[in-house]
């Protein structure tokens, strides 16, 4: 499966619209069928967010808002977010690079608020409020990473 394929099920499932997804994630019409189609960077910083929360051992609605709400989000604060967790994890910017499989330097971009993060997370955040589940959820749906997934219920 692909993140999109799970945004799909889990917006059909709650019965709402394409158009009222994209309304309440304040994204066009279009960036939610990207989406949604498994065409955007989505599928890329879905999987990498929930390794962050799981290194972090944090709420990944709490690595995008202090409040862990949509509406409390801001562009550009996820990185420090994910920093400000880190550090109180004792644990360093190599470390977390490692553990994601990325250049530190990527990493670095990551926690400088200047990565797809930035756009990619509060969406994500945004459908889990929209679809009433943790946002976790998303990505390990019946608590498996959706990349392991065929299907499910």
């Amino acid at each position: 499966m692909k993140l999109g394929d799970v945004l799909k099920k889990e917006r059909e499932k709650k019965g709402v619209s394409v158009e009222d997804t994209a309304a309440h994630l304040k994204v066009s019409k279009e960036h939610y069928e990207a989406m949604e189609a498994g065409e955007s960077p989505a599928e890329t910083w879905g999987p990498l967010l929930a390794q962050i929360a799981i290194k972090l051992e944090t709420p990944t609605a709490r690595l995008l808002a202090d409040s862990g709400r949509f509406e409390d989000t801001e562009k550009g604060k996820c990185g420090g977010l994910i920093a400000k967790h880190r550090q109180r994890r004792e644990l360093s910017a190599d470390q977390m690079a490692e553990h994601l499989e990325i250049s530190k330097d990527e990493y670095e971009a990551i926690e400088a608020g200047n990565s797809e993060l930035e756009e990619y997370g509060p969406q994500f955040l945004g459908f889990a409020e929209l679809i009433e589940q943790p946002v976790f959820n998303l990505f390990y749906p019946c608590g498996l990473p959706f990349q392991e997934l065929d299907d499910y219920p």
